[in-house]
């Protein structure tokens, strides 16, 4: 399972200078929706996911991270 890491979309967006509204309208997702998302609050869909990772020209892997399956070796 993959999971946004809030803190790196955010430093990834302000690195390029795009604004939390500009970013969220661009994505298809509210400014609100955006903030707890970065904030690691919620978690987007694998489709806002591919949205986000497109907008700020970098893969879903720098903006994502992998946990765990319970149970897997």
């Amino acid at each position: 399972m993959r999971k946004v890491h809030g803190p790196a979309l955010k430093a990834l967006r302000g690195a390029l200078g795009i604004p939390a509204w500009k970013f969220a309208n661009d994505c298809g997702i509210s400014a609100a929706y955006l903030s707890n998302i970065e904030a690691g609050r919620k978690q987007p869909s694998e489709e806002i996911v591919t949205a986000m990772a497109r907008r700020l020209g970098e893969t879903k892997d720098s903006i994502t991270y992998v946990i765990p399956e319970v149970g897997a070796a």
